[in-house]
């Protein structure tokens, strides 16, 4: 893989990513190959009872850290659906929470899967929008699909949920999701492989020679580090943490001085970092500045929030970020005319970064509802995966055969001195 620098105003070219990852022999095939062109069993007699209503669920953390991302893809999923006319049907949208406040308001696995049970069970319900965390996403998706129940995320980006990555994904992913034998899941944003291989390519026109990679063991934040890690193998940048990968941290430590006097010791000239905002990253960044404060850190999108910010303080200063897709403010065409629209609701204030994606995903969802004409799931499900040249505030959105969408570039920011960080260069990688 090669990176490209290009500029905004090209971001629109899309690339190819299909050769930057394997293909997973244990994927199931599409809705209509599973069923040899007929209705799969787990899809028959799938129609909705009410004869007014179709019903819209999104499941997303909606307290903790990750509200301000949330609780912009709620008003844009509700703006576009809510209250549409699909021939004699009318679109009722329903707004789950999956986090607790057990669980520090961080997304939940016992809510995810109450959330997707309550979805799978209402007959009237045609699409699933969510989950935001990758980790959820492996609990939900196994239910929707033995319920027929097309799930569509605007921010998981973990690679095996839909496809295998050498080194990434774990035995059986994605086939291991898909038990009704059939795909029903799809994402308009990059997947981590594509992100984490960016990142290591920006780090090395950096100059850096050595790094130190780590993640907070979740499914999100260990995919994008070891990604990452793979990829500055490849590239001549020297992992020099354990095993030439990630390493796990404790997100429920109290102090990371240990940590921080190990990557030290370890020669490191950068410091990659792959976590939800959640997972205690406020003191471990904190920690790691005050032993190395010039050292060059760098992280993804889990921590693209103001949140994040407001828990590290000054020592998130210096950090280059990534987006696994184009930041709200690099959108051209109707993504610009969206942009400014939204800035101008919002007393100036610019979308969070997956709000522009909960646009796309729920654009997905209603242009799909249309093809289908009809309360039933199957035909939703096949309209939702047969997506092409789709027309959204990200440019002409297709998906692959794996429910991922086609092409894609990755954003490049770096926090100065507050937030919200400043646009560096999109990042593209093609082989």
């Amino acid at each position: 893989m090669k990176l490209h620098k290009v500029g905004a105003l090209a971001a629109v070219s899309i690339l190819a990513f299909a050769a930057c990852s394997s293909s997973s022999g244990s994927a199931a095939p599409s809705a209509s190959q599973a069923a040899g062109g007929g209705t799969p069993a787990a899809c028959a007699n799938k129609m909705g009872t009410s004869t007014s209503e179709i019903h819209v669920y999104s499941s997303l953390p909606r307290q903790g850290t990750n509200t301000e991302q949330t609780n912009t893809l709620v008003e844009q999923i509700k703006t576009i659906l809510d209250g549409q006319k699909i021939g004699n049907f009318t679109v009722k949208y329903f707004d789950l929470d999956d986090s607790s406040a057990a669980n520090n308001g961080d997304w939940d696995g016992a809510v995810e899967q109450q959330n997707a049970n309550k979805a799978a069970a209402d007959p009237d319900a045609m699409v699933y929008i969510g989950t935001y965390n990758s980790g959820a996403a492996k609990l939900s998706i196994p239910i929707l699909n033995q319920a027929c129940l097309v799930m569509i995320s605007p921010a998981n980006t973990y690679p095996g949920l839909s496809k295998e990555v050498a080194g990434v994904t774990a035995p059986g992913e994605p086939g291991l999701y898909y038990p009704a034998g059939f795909r029903s899941y799809a994402r308009p944003i990059a997947t981590d492989d594509i992100q984490g291989a960016a990142g290591a390519e920006w780090a090395k026109t950096q100059g850096k020679t050595k790094a130190y990679v780590l993640d907070d063991t979740q499914v999100y934040g260990a995919g994008l580090a070891k990604s990452w890690a793979l990829h500055a193998n490849k590239i001549g940048l020297e992992v020099v943490s354990p095993n030439k990968t990630s390493e796990g941290f404790d997100a429920k430590a109290t102090d990371y001085s240990a940590l921080a006097q190990k990557v030290k010791a370890s020669g490191a000239d950068i410091i990659y970092i792959g976590s939800i905002t959640g997972q205690n990253t406020g003191k471990l960044w904190k920690d790691l500045r005050a032993a190395m404060p010039d050292i060059m850190m760098m992280s993804g999108d889990g921590v693209f929030e103001k949140s994040w910010y407001d828990g590290a303080g000054t020592s998130a200063n210096g950090t280059f970020l990534t987006f696994g897709g184009l930041g709200p403010d690099q959108l051209t065409g109707a993504g610009k005319t969206w942009f400014d629209e939204y800035k101008t609701a919002h007393n100036g204030n610019q979308p969070a970064t997956y709000t522009a994606y909960g646009n796309a995903a729920a654009t997905v969802a209603l242009e799909a509802l249309k093809k289908a004409g009809s309360n039933d799931r199957y035909e939703v499900l096949k309209a939702v995966m047969a997506t092409k040249d789709l027309p959204t505030v990200l440019g002409n959105l297709t998906f692959d055969e794996n429910g991922d969408a086609i092409g894609g570039s990755i954003s490049g920011y770096k926090v100065e001195t507050s937030w919200p960080p400043a646009f560096q260069l999109i990042l593209t990688v093609k082989e």
